[in-house]
């Protein structure tokens, strides 16, 4: 007798491979690319809460506990945006808003200093941000003055970070993170628009809302860099971030990109800085983020190319 059996098919898709070998790929990827400086490197996976972070020289990785400290450059407009938000209501009058605007999408550093100074305090906002930061837990992100030529130093921050005696990036006294803090605080942001938890509802009550982190995200995409980040993804993909370089007398040490991608196969964030203590050149630099950003965005996009 001849039977005629339909079996449920279930589509496979090949094993993913572990995470152990996606930073030993992340770190072959550098050893390739030869760059001798510092790559401090933070990436979670929202929906499976894994986690890759080093910090990596010269095929050597460097300890991560404290984290290693980074000059913010531009990317401390994402605390400064939080920190405005959180003193700010959703009909708040145009004009904050068009400096927010200005501040991350153009990257504008005197929109930074005024909405800090229209918003939060004439002169002390850098330090409010800094509060606002250390009340989320993130002790090793400062700001410690404005932007603009000739802004007072309004303190001398140590932290954890920067009191390492081990390795510097001759971070800048006037604003810095790690790459997990300033990734920790894209996840608040990201756990916010999402359903209006995590660590801001925890902190600061109801003072940043749902819709408030939904623009932050809004504006955070809206920074179109075909390059760093962005560099490694597909052009359609969303990727919510904020990058920033540090040039000293015309020459590049610190560069760095933060930001969360939306993928097809899981929301990410990823932060990287790079530092070489005499100079990063552009063209390498850039290629080797988007590299990186590549590994990862196929790592767990496979299926869905």
């Amino acid at each position: 007798a001849h039977r005629s059996i339909n079996l449920p098919r279930e589509q496979t898709s090949p094993p993913r491979p572990s995470l152990q070998n996606l930073e030993t790929l992340l770190k072959q990827t550098i050893d390739l690319n030869e760059f001798a400086g510092i790559v401090g490197l933070y990436l979670f996976n929202i929906s499976t809460l894994e986690e890759v972070h080093f910090a990596y020289q010269d095929g050597f990785e460097l300890s991560t506990n404290p984290d290693v400290a980074f000059s913010t450059a531009s990317i401390v407009k994402i605390p400064i945006m939080t920190s405005i938000f959180r003193r700010i209501q959703e009909d708040e009058d145009p004009e904050t808003f068009n400096l927010l605007e200005k501040m991350i999408i153009e990257s504008g550093n005197d929109p930074a200093d005024w909405v800090m100074e229209r918003v939060i305090h004439s002169s002390l906002a850098p330090l409010e941000v800094s509060e606002d930061m250390k009340a989320l837990g993130l002790e090793n992100t400062f700001l410690a003055g404005e932007f603009g030529l000739g802004s007072p130093l309004l303190k001398v921050f140590k932290t954890p970070a920067n009191q390492r005696e081990d390795v510097t990036t001759d971070p800048d006294s006037y604003n810095q993170t790690t790459p997990s803090d300033i990734g920790m605080l894209l996840e608040d942001i990201y756990l916010c628009a999402d359903n209006g938890q995590g660590t801001f509802k925890a902190v600061f009550g109801g003072e940043i809302t749902q819709t408030e982190c939904r623009i932050m995200i809004d504006y955070l995409s809206q920074n179109k860099m075909p390059s760093l980040l962005e560099a490694g993804v597909p052009d359609v993909t969303e990727v919510a971030h904020k990058h920033g370089w540090v040039t000293y007398q015309g020459i590049m040490q610190t560069l760095g990109d933060a930001g969360i991608i939306f993928s097809p196969g899981g929301d990410y964030v990823l932060v990287i800085f790079l530092y070489h203590p005499q100079q990063l050149i552009w063209d390498n630099a850039s290629f080797l983020v988007g590299q990186l950003s590549s590994a990862i965005y196929n790592f767990y996009n496979q299926t869905y190319q």
